[in-house]
């Protein structure tokens, strides 16, 4: 018993060990005496395709960002770095990466001054990914819909095939991105782990910024994380 006790414990650690954590702090990393909100994504490596059977997996890009329910205002968390951009390594624009956030940013814009450098980041490879965002004093008592928007390029299934003339070819794109919802009040009292829900996908072909609720034919992009957890910590309610 004592030896299967040790054993299972050597396991336990062996596999914190293993889920290794990227932190990135979108306005700074947060204070903890005040309000803060808290994202944790879990990657799901198994999922995610290589270019080239030498070449390294390819990671997901995504962004996340609210939307007051009362007045529609907009504000942008955090975005990968390549897909803000919407400058590639091997095309000069992707608009089928984020299309349902390109068009959010293009009013998020209009609404107030916007600084991508601000928000994007490098696309972190760890398994484990907590990104950690301080509440602004005009969203305290406010309602939310937190939006997170995905995409893996490569992931290819009998619907949207990697082959050429098919109606769901789109080049290296695969499946379109995917965009999950999850409903948040600051209020005083915080909370821990709630898991927003998939609602929907983007144009296959970035040709809009449309919601497209059908997600029939979606199979691994559905898996791109193994889990999505949302926390508001507020320390003094």
């Amino acid at each position: 018993m004592h030896k299967l006790t040790i054993g299972l414990l050597l396991t336990t650690l062996l596999i914190s060990a293993s889920v290794l954590a990227y932190q990135v702090g979108t306005n700074g990393q947060p204070d903890p005496s005040k309000p803060y909100l808290m994202v944790n994504l879990v990657y799901n490596f198994d999922v995610y395709e290589r270019p080239i059977f030498f070449m390294p997996k390819s990671h997901p890009s995504y962004v996340i960002w609210l939307e007051e329910k009362e007045s529609g205002y907009r504000k942008s968390i955090f975005v990968t770095r390549k897909a803000g951009k919407n400058d590639w390594s091997f095309a000069k624009r992707r608009p089928e990466a984020i299309p349902v956030w390109y068009g959010v940013n293009k009013i998020e814009k209009r609404q107030n001054s916007f600084d991508i450098d601000a928000i994007s980041g490098a696309t972190p490879t760890d398994e484990l990914v907590q990104i950690s965002w301080q509440i602004p004093d005009d969203f305290k008592g406010k309602a939310v819909d937190l939006y997170i928007e995905a995409n893996s390029s490569f992931d290819f299934n009998d619907h949207y095939t990697r082959k050429k003339g098919t109606p769901g070819y789109s080049g290296a794109n695969g499946q379109p991105s995917l965009v999950w919802k999850a409903t948040i009040e600051f209020t005083n009292k915080s909370f821990r782990d709630i898991s927003p829900q998939l609602i929907g996908h983007g144009h296959l072909f970035g040709e809009n910024h449309r919601l497209f609720e059908d997600i029939s034919s979606i199979t691994t992009a559905a898996l791109t994380f193994q889990n999505i957890r949302i926390s508001y910590v507020n320390p003094s309610p």
